[in-house]
């Protein structure tokens, strides 16, 4: 099993969605923190040692990154290092362009 880390940049983003989740849909906390913390298990498993393709949008490819898509929403763009990955970024798959 390989290290899982989440950059500050993922840890805010995720930090937004759940406070959207509250005030624009109107869910609870509780709902709002149990897709987060679905979202981290779904990162966290990850340690996993297999490994997803390049990324096919043009910034994180560029930069090597791969990706994974979680329930066909969300985008996570990571980097593989010898001693675990980094997941460096996330977007919503309706906000990307190839």
């Amino acid at each position: 099993m390989r290290k899982v880390r989440i950059s500050n940049e993922v840890l805010h983003k995720l930090d937004k969605l759940a406070d959207y989740m509250v005030d624009e849909f109107k869910h609870t906390e509780e709902v709002a923190m149990s897709k987060i913390n679905r979202l981290l298990s779904f990162l966290f498993s990850l340690s996993a040692p297999a490994n997803y393709a390049i990324c096919r949008f043009k910034l994180w490819r560029d930069l090597g990154y791969r990706c994974v898509v979680f329930e066909k929403s969300w985008v996570f763009a990571y980097e593989i290092f010898d001693d675990g990955i980094i997941v460096r970024d996330m977007a919503h798959v309706a906000t990307l362009s190839e």
